[in-house]
């Protein structure tokens, strides 16, 4: 049985992605700028990834063995003529940070891409610093493709950003 399970992301999942969306400590390891979130902004967001859409998956993790809501994982900006797509996750519970959901979800999100939407390749940005998430990656296969010099502005510095990717190899 898997450890955690994916699943469509929905209004009732409001209070958990407005708290990780708004914590600080959780935004040092991603990529993107720390913005502060209100309900209504949130809401809005949560309406807009419930739609079906040809560009983007954007799914909860939860837990197997009680359904808790433990993080969020996305596939975006889905480019079909490449047959690729970008992956984003984050675990917001810090409790279960580190005990290889991350990794069970993205195996899961990665053999989705693959196999149901005909995906050949996924890739990622993430911050040279965080090396828990970089060791998880190569965990699930991915390799690293490249760095990006002072591409991510993070706590006042320029960051150095790694490129990683993962090619479909059943093909």
């Amino acid at each position: 049985m898997e450890e955690v399970l994916l699943r469509a992301l929905g209004s009732d999942d409001i209070e958990n992605c407005l708290r990780w969306h708004n914590d600080q400590e959780l935004n040092r390891s991603l990529l993107g700028a720390f913005h502060y979130i209100n309900r209504d902004t949130e809401l809005n967001w949560l309406k807009k990834v419930q739609v079906p859409s040809n560009q983007e998956v954007n799914l909860a993790i939860c837990l197997s063995e009680n359904g808790q809501h433990i993080g969020n994982i996305y596939l975006r900006d889905i480019d079909w003529i490449s047959r690729r797509g970008e992956l984003h996750i984050l675990i917001g519970e810090r409790e279960h940070r580190g005990k290889g959901y991350g990794a069970a979800a993205v195996q899961l999100l990665v053999r989705y891409a693959f196999d149901s939407l005909g995906l050949h390749r996924i890739y990622l940005h993430v911050l040279e610093k965080n090396l828990a998430a970089i060791k998880m990656y190569k965990k699930c296969g991915f390799e690293r493709e490249g760095v990006l010099k002072h591409h991510g502005f993070k706590n006042g510095k320029f960051e150095n950003v790694l490129l990683m990717g993962l090619i479909n190899s059943t093909e």
